[in-house]
């Protein structure tokens, strides 16, 4: 079967287990998500398209409470903009996802009909699916090349091990095991970091990169391993556009949401691996941090090759310290230290090997983590390190040295080095 849908009681946590689904995979994506803009009268229903996580398209109205049948839907949206949203997907993506099918598109004929060629094509789809006896809901959920899976309070990790094991069926690639995975909350810790009036990330960091450019009103950038936007919004809000690639799902979700609230939209995302990135190029471009991502002499090639001025890349230096002093951490649990950092060193040894003109700096910035309360850091921390129960007494000592209150938080330093390299063209 080469569609499957997750169907379940509202509320259950359908999309929820998508999405977690969905940062496992190591493939291009595209389709839509629905979301939703409240006031003081109802709800606005909207799709998002995953094709470039920025376009989106009002669909329908609900007035007051949740009665979805008497919502005033905006069919010509659902066949325009939703249509065009599933056709694009299939043309260039390799899985289409729809988050969710319901019943306000059933009277939208160009949309379902896109959904059905997307169902009969050679693509896999996968998606949530209403639980609603629907004429048109329900033959999609009999079709013999569909798989619906019904998801319960109890039934979740089940659930998700069938819709891995269907994507490999389905040629879909996942992330190696030892690849990071953003989680939602591990994502709004990240968030409340990055808002920590203290922090200096990325802030040194920016500063950096504006006082080596100019004219940037005209200007574009690449984005690679852009996150939730960390480097993007600010250099969007100073520049005429950004593109914006990552791995994580999450993470661009994460950003879509933010640009939506912002009202951006010279910002534009995708998730697709950067070697498959279509022939593009543009004024800067900017890696930071972005994993993997430049690890191939040849990424790094293009990477290049595509900046028409001048291409940043922002990683660990030779020798770095680990996260939240990790090192003392580990020591203490007699752990062996694991090495970090080196990517500067790969990368430097790359340019010279090419004799590619460069400038090579290191940047100081303390980038903490923010708690509400010290309970909150323990269970981050056992999380973080994966603390066993006979070793939270040490964890909680280390806590105990390093973790400082202020007046609205508890504060955990995070003082870091960034090999910071600048290529000219």
């Amino acid at each position: 079967m080469k569609n499957l849908f997750i169907s379940g009681d509202i509320g259950i946590g359908k999309s929820h287990l998508l999405r977690n689904v969905l940062e496992e995979l190591n493939v291009s994506l595209g389709g839509f998500v629905t979301g939703k803009d409240y006031d003081h009268q109802g709800h606005t229903v909207y799709i998002k398209s995953l094709n470039d996580f920025v376009s989106f398209q009002n669909v329908a109205y609900v007035i007051g409470g949740k009665d979805i049948y008497s919502a005033n839907v905006y069919s010509k949206n659902f066949d325009s903009f939703g249509a065009k949203t599933i056709d694009d997907s299939i043309a260039n993506r390799d899985l289409t996802v729809m988050d969710e099918i319901g019943v306000m598109e059933r009277n939208s004929p160009i949309f379902l009909r896109s959904i059905i060629n997307a169902l009969d094509s050679e693509k896999p789809v996968v998606g949530v699916i209403k639980n609603r006896k629907d004429d048109y809901l329900e033959r999609i959920k009999s079709r013999d090349d569909t798989k619906v899976l019904f998801l319960t309070g109890s039934n979740g990790w089940q659930i998700h091990k069938e819709i891995l094991e269907w994507l490999q069926l389905n040629s879909i690639a996942l992330k190696k095991k030892q690849s990071h995975q953003w989680q939602q909350k591990r994502i709004d810790m990240y968030e409340r970091a990055l808002c920590y009036e203290h922090s200096d990330y990325p802030k040194v960091l920016l500063s950096e990169i504006l006082q080596r450019t100019d004219h940037l009103e005209a200007k574009s950038w690449l984005d690679l391993g852009a996150g939730t936007g960390a480097f993007s919004i600010p250099l969007a809000k100073k520049s005429k556009s950004v593109y914006c690639i990552d791995s994580s799902f999450n993470m661009l979700l994460n950003l879509s949401r933010k640009l939506h609230t912002e009202k951006m939209s010279n910002i534009k995302a995708s998730l697709i691996p950067f070697s498959r990135m279509k022939d593009m190029t543009f004024d800067y471009t900017l890696s930071s941090f972005s994993g993997n991502a430049l690890r191939e002499n040849d990424n790094i090639t293009r990477f290049i090759e595509i900046a028409n001025e001048k291409a940043f890349i922002i990683c660990p230096p030779e020798k770095e310290r680990h996260n939240f002093n990790g090192e003392v951490l580990e020591e203490r649990l007699g752990r062996r230290i694991k090495s970090f950092g080196g990517s500067s060193t790969e990368t430097l040894d790359y340019l010279e090997s090419k004799k590619i003109i460069h400038h090579y700096k290191e940047i100081a910035y303390n980038f903490p983590q923010v708690f509400n309360t010290r309970e909150e850091c323990f269970y981050f921390f056992k999380d973080f390190y994966h603390i066993d129960r006979h070793e939270e007494t040490i964890l909680k000592a280390f806590i105990d040295e390093f973790l400082r209150a202020e007046q609205r938080y508890y504060v955990f330093d995070n003082f870091r080095r960034a090999g910071f390299v600048t290529i000219e063209k």
